[in-house]
């Protein structure tokens, strides 16, 4: 028989055996429903998870050297060897914050703090308005220009420090990009080549790069003691994400292949009791020369057209259930799961296929 017509009568008999047929879709139905509930939910909060644990304030590396120290190992030159490793998205160098306040209103004001910035400016923040800045000029946050009591990006600031001389004009303001949410509370200035940088920042592409890029980074400050520099680094976020990831994953397989298993069984025992019942209609067609090859074929699509239909109503009943606990399964994950409980389905009508086909059937025909 040619699988065309090996379908039409497939479709056919999965129609005319109506009970059958829909306590298989109800099975599968609840399969993809309890799976997309339980383990959908789980992957879903492991995708969550990592897409927090791998932000860019994940990703951070963040070297400091003494401000006192006179090596000077973060300089132009390691900025822009740091910036051109594999494992970096973005490298840049910054000096410790000092307080400012508006050159207007002088010592009285309220003062915000002043980021100095070697490199990209914009790498750190996005220009909202104005232009951005030149050596001696700055650009201000919302909240900065608030705390300044400044009503455009105009004006001048002035350091509070007896030791810092220099004032800064105001040209633009900005918006701080991660991980430098921080840089919201005040202004953002550029450095010269010839500034002191005392902290340099390296965003990285992937947080379980980390190990690897630490030790790039050292090599290439070369620190003349292993204590000399202070190290922030993620790898410790990077082993624990490789943990809860690895424990996501176990629990959500063990609960998968459970409920596909338990569904499998359920849909074996329907197609069991379907062949059963219609152990003479296959003994008929064994009789007029169907080969088993056919019968077995003919069961097995007859499982699974039904399966199909609840794989579809077990997706979107899931997919409406999770979403009712602000869970979104990821869309791969949803047609995954069809896919496997189909197969469930179809698998576990082999035996009783098998069965049906190796009936003899005079002997089949003879059962009254």
């Amino acid at each position: 028989m040619r699988l065309p017509s090996l379908l039409r009568e497939a479709a056919k008999t999965a129609w005319a055996t109506k009970v059958p047929s829909a306590l298989i879709l109800l099975l599968v139905t609840v399969m993809c429903a309890a799976t997309l509930a339980t383990v959908g939910r789980t992957a879903a909060a492991e995708a969550q998870l990592y897409e927090r644990l791998d932000s860019a304030g994940a990703r951070v590396l963040t070297v400091t050297e003494p401000s006192h120290d006179s090596h000077e190992l973060i300089n132009p030159s390691t900025i822009a060897m740091t910036a051109g490793l594999s494992s970096t998205e973005r490298a840049l160098g910054t000096i410790t914050a000092i307080d400012v306040v508006n050159g207007a209103v002088g010592e009285g004001g309220e003062r915000v703090p002043a980021w100095g910035v070697y490199g990209d400016l914009e790498q750190v923040a996005v220009l909202e308005s104005g232009r951005w800045p030149q050596p001696g000029e700055a650009l201000v946050s919302a909240e900065g220009m608030e705390r300044l009591n400044l009503d455009a990006p105009t004006g001048w600031v002035a350091p509070t420090s007896v030791d810092a001389a220099e004032d800064w004009a105001v040209v633009g303001t900005f918006r701080p990009r991660p991980p430098f949410g921080d840089y919201a509370a005040g202004i953002i200035y550029p450095l010269s080549e010839e500034a002191a940088v005392t902290t340099l920042h390296v965003v990285l592409h992937d947080a379980n790069l980390a190990g690897a890029a630490q030790s790039a980074v050292l090599q290439l400050l070369d620190p003349p003691a292993p204590d000399h520099l202070t190290v922030q680094s993620p790898l410790s976020m990077a082993q624990l994400q490789e943990e809860l990831t690895g424990d996501f994953t176990t629990f959500g397989r063990t609960m998968l292949l459970g409920v596909l298993a338990g569904g499998a069984f359920l849909v074996a025992i329907v197609v069991l009791a379907d062949v059963l019942v219609r152990r003479k209609d296959l003994g008929r067609r064994r009789a007029l020369g169907a080969s088993r090859g056919v019968i077995i074929a003919l069961v097995v699509l007859r499982t699974a057209i039904p399966a199909m239909a609840g794989a579809a109503a077990g997706i979107t009943a899931g997919v409406a259930a999770a979403r009712a606990f602000d869970a979104y399964p990821p869309w791969d994950f949803a047609a995954g799961t069809a896919v496997l409980a189909v197969l469930a389905a179809c698998v576990s009508a082999v035996l009783p296929a098998v069965y049906a086909a190796t009936r003899d059937p005079v002997a089949v025909l003879r059962t009254p």
